[in-house]
């Protein structure tokens, strides 16, 4: 169990695990390619894992803490940085780093605490990022449409 959740904690600052190779002579990075991480979205990873853990400790310590409106602060976080930098793409990077900001809220269902669960936090949470994703989405499809007409006018 510490050796999975070490693990958890490592691939959120960003390392990655080496796949053996599969049958089929793919790897993941062949079928899909992606953009290496910025420093922010490793930190937000980071800030997700450690939330992810405090969560999963918290759980098992009394119901007086209430620090769950913290959980929000990955989504928050993503949120702000895909906002104040609009030149990075809505990518399997930026929605991987968006949905890994859920990972606090995942000790809840886990253990079958729904009851603490922070159902208003989460819906707001989940909210704003689809909203962003979406607008994100779009913004991304409207670049490519004008880069295309671009080329075929010169």
């Amino acid at each position: 169990m510490i050796r999975f959740l070490l693990g958890c904690l490592l691939w959120g600052l960003g390392f990655e695990r080496n796949d053996p190779a599969t049958s089929s002579g793919f790897h993941t990075e062949q079928l899909v390619p992606t953009r290496p991480r910025t420093s922010l979205e490793a930190a937000i990873r980071f800030l997700s894992s450690t939330l992810f853990l405090l969560a999963l400790i918290a759980q098992f310590l009394s119901e007086d803490l209430d620090w769950r409106h913290v959980l929000a602060a990955p989504g928050a976080a993503w949120c702000l940085l895909m906002l104040c930098r609009p030149s990075l793409p809505m990518d399997s990077t930026a929605i991987g780093t968006a949905l890994l900001g859920f990972a606090g809220y995942l000790p809840y269902l886990l253990i079958g605490n729904l009851y603490a669960l922070p159902v208003a936090t989460l819906l707001a949470q989940a909210g704003l990022v689809g909203g962003l994703a979406s607008y994100g989405l779009f913004r991304d499809i409207r670049r490519e449409i004008k880069a295309e007409k671009t080329m075929n006018k010169a």
